[in-house]
């Protein structure tokens, strides 16, 4: 084992704990590890064939069809909240400035599009059910969809704030907002059980479109659908680790007794994260692999090694 390897297997193991011990209730832009290739369930669309004559609404309106997207809107599915498997929810839009972070201070007679007025002079307030969409950032997403449950939303639809730099010709950043690789993972923040409704993150591009048509006044009207992947009364699940996680080894040992339990009842796929082995500098200038065993493909895909001996038992490359 040379030594270059043996820096490389520190830096991965750094990587990896310090990916884990990230505490997403403290970091609102918290991302998680996003499991490339899962299968989603779930699908986003807006509906343009209705007239809607909502007596809150003021005048009389109808879906922009330019909305319509065949097959749907590219979408994040929140890892919290309870979706409504195998059914769907379709719902009125309301959009808020507000960002939700605060719920002694959220003001329901606000935002878009704009409602009729009480004997008061006061704008109605968001009529349930309705969808809410709220802008990213400021705080976690379980907190602005957990304000969002506290008064009436019936689903969250949390409008990103930053382009994806795979979009930049057709998305545009705000001012201060670099690009970013991926979308982030709506992930719970550890305190997300109290919440039963559920959330989409929408892309920026998209999100910016529906801001746009609500703050002109426009009706949006958008549905939020969940399939089942396969529904043959067996359980599908997956684990997704790394060969130096710490955090979930006791459950892991402690799961064994249910997992033992649902027998051929339960469909069980284990799944390893990878990394990028031209951004952990394993692959040389002519192409050949720099780590050792860490890798496979010349560098280009690497793992953590499981015990931490490069030169005895199963390697990152085996993983």
């Amino acid at each position: 084992m040379n030594s270059y390897a043996l820096a490389i297997l520190l830096y991965l193991n750094a990587l990896a704990a310090t990916s884990y011990a990230q505490d997403p209730e403290n970091d609102p832009n918290y991302r998680g590890n996003d499991p490339e290739g899962a299968v989603t369930t779930s699908k986003l669309q807006i509906h343009t064939n209705c007239t809607y004559n909502d007596s809150m609404l003021q005048p009389l309106a109808s879906v922009p069809k330019t909305l319509t997207k065949p097959g749907g809107y590219e979408h994040r599915e929140a890892l919290f909240g309870i979706p409504p498997y195998g059914a769907s929810l379709t719902q009125n839009v309301y959009y808020t400035e507000q960002d939700l972070c605060d719920a002694n201070s959220i003001n329901t007679r606000a935002g878009f599009p704009i409602r009729a007025q009480d004997e008061t002079g006061q704008m109605l307030p968001w009529p349930s059910p309705y969808i809410l969409m709220v802008d990213r950032g400021g705080c976690t997403f379980v907190q602005k969809v957990r304000n969002a449950q506290r008064v009436g939303a019936a689903g969250v639809m949390i409008a990103d704030n930053t382009c994806l730099c795979s979009f930049q010709d057709v998305c545009h950043p705000d001012p201060g907002h670099d690009c970013e690789i991926r979308e982030p993972i709506m992930a719970d923040d550890g305190s997300g059980s109290d919440i039963s409704i559920p959330s989409f993150l929408m892309f920026k591009q998209d999100a910016d479109l529906v801001k746009a048509e609500l703050m002109a006044n426009h009706v949006v009207r958008m549905e939020m659908q969940w399939s089942l992947p396969a529904p043959d009364d067996r359980v599908e699940y997956e684990l997704w680790t790394t060969p130096t996680d710490t955090i979930s080894k006791d459950f892991q040992r402690e799961f064994k007794e249910a997992a033992v339990a649902l027998g051929d009842r339960a469909y069980f796929t284990p799944q390893m994260y990878i990394y990028d082995g031209l951004r952990s500098g394993c692959v040389s200038l002519d192409g050949e692999n720099e780590c050792y065993n860490l890798c496979t493909n010349n560098g280009r895909y690497c793992a953590t090694d499981p015990d931490n001996d490069l030169d005895r038992g199963i390697s990152g490359a085996d993983v």
